[in-house]
């Protein structure tokens, strides 16, 4: 039976070898319904685990209601929902294997099998039974599917708890199964609240189809029987993404391109600058081989830590003494040469005693008599250097 994405029929319903449908199966998302009184379906409680360790807990927590070994059957699980309970579809491992062995002898390979009984409608409120070929299959709402023999079929319906005023019954049934059952049915009428029977002129298939394709039931194609896209097929899923991907990787690596060349023209420039900032702090070096570290040089013996230190130190003095002020300095081989203006010589005196204090080499060279006070040659050395 081929459908549309809707579920929607496409044609009719077709009976065949499975070779006959292998063309039609070209291309096509292909789901297989197997009968309902091969598979159990469960919904035990599990203890809180990893979809991965599920799959192991599964059998145990099955164990008594299965009547062969439980390393013979395959087990699909499905999602743990928040009470504890999952969906399980058993079957036996043999059976699950012949299906597919003869599915693939006839070139068709599914995406997904299900039991017949996954895929019953479900109405609120309602029992929704179907009666096809010989079997019972019941869908309470909330419950697992069940599936009886249908001969005696009223002792079926007793079992399947359909008797009653308060069991209400959606029933669909074959053509066939009608013509042979319809006094059973009808007496089904007398002893339950309400039956509505739906006659399905083309067999159980359609409706089953259609459920199954809009739907989605838990697969018992899992585990090791999972179905594995051909190469193509994994390749086109992540041609998208590897597309995005290069592209991403593109316009990163221009990026990078673009802000290197720019850092290298800044680094350009900055050279430029420093070179001329020597030149002009500098003009008696005629030869310029490295800016920086002849500045470096220059500044403090090789490092302008000693230019910048006894800076400092001058800072302090000056800032302990009133009465004095910096009028020029001078920094050359390891010492700072200042010209200093105070009110007194006295002034000057208690500078070098407070620059003694503060651990700065503090000499004063020469003084000369200004206008209101006093100019004196102080010459400073780096802290650890004798001037």
């Amino acid at each position: 039976m081929l459908l549309d994405s809707s579920g929607g029929q496409l044609g009719p319903v077709s009976s065949g070898r499975l070779e006959d449908a292998a063309p039609l199966a070209a291309d096509r998302r292909i789901v297989v319904l197997v009968p309902a009184s091969e598979v159990l379906l469960a919904r035990p409680e599990l203890p809180a685990r990893s979809a991965s360790r599920l799959a192991q807990v599964v059998p145990f927590a099955l164990e008594e209601q299965l009547a062969g070994d439980v390393e013979l059957m395959h087990f699909a699980v499905g999602r743990q929902e928040s009470d504890g309970r999952a969906e399980v579809a058993v079957v036996g491992r043999s059976r699950l294997e012949e299906w597919l062995d003869a599915l693939k002898a006839a070139g068709i390979k599914p995406d997904a099998l299900h039991a017949e009984s996954q895929c019953l409608p479900e109405n609120p409120g309602k029992k929704v039974v179907l009666l096809d070929g010989g079997r019972l299959m019941v869908k309470a709402q909330g419950a697992d599917p069940i599936t009886l023999e249908a001969e005696p079929l009223t002792e079926a319906f007793a079992l399947a708890g359909l008797e009653g005023d308060a069991s209400h019954v959606q029933l669909y049934v074959s053509q066939e199964d009608w013509d042979r059952s319809e006094n059973m049915i009808d007496a089904l009428r007398e002893v339950a609240g309400s039956v509505d029977v739906f006659l399905l002129q083309d067999g159980a298939l359609p409706m089953l189809a259609s459920m199954a394709a809009t739907h989605a039931p838990l697969s018992l194609l899992s585990g090791g029987y999972a179905p594995t896209a051909p190469w193509s097929e994994r390749l086109a899923r992540w041609r998208l993404p590897a597309s995005l991907a290069a592209a991403w990787l593109v316009l990163h690596v221009g990026y990078q391109a673009v802000e290197l060349f720019r850092l290298n023209s800044l680094e350009s420039q900055l050279n430029l600058d420093i070179e001329q900032t020597f030149r002009d702090a500098m003009p008696d070096v005629e030869r310029i081989v490295d800016a920086r570290l002849q500045m470096q040089q220059r500044l403090g013996g090789g490092s302008a830590d000693g230019f910048l230190r006894t800076l400092g130190g001058v800072g302090s003095v000056f800032g302990s003494v009133p009465g004095a002020t910096l009028q020029a300095m001078a920094w050359r081989d390891n010492r700072l040469d200042l010209r200093v203006r105070a009110a007194s010589g006295d002034v000057l005196a208690e500078l070098a005693n407070a620059a003694v204090q503060a651990g700065v080499a503090f000499e004063v060279t020469s003084t000369v008599p200004r206008e209101g006070g006093v100019e004196g040659a102080v010459s400073v050395s780096a802290p650890g250097v004798r001037p």
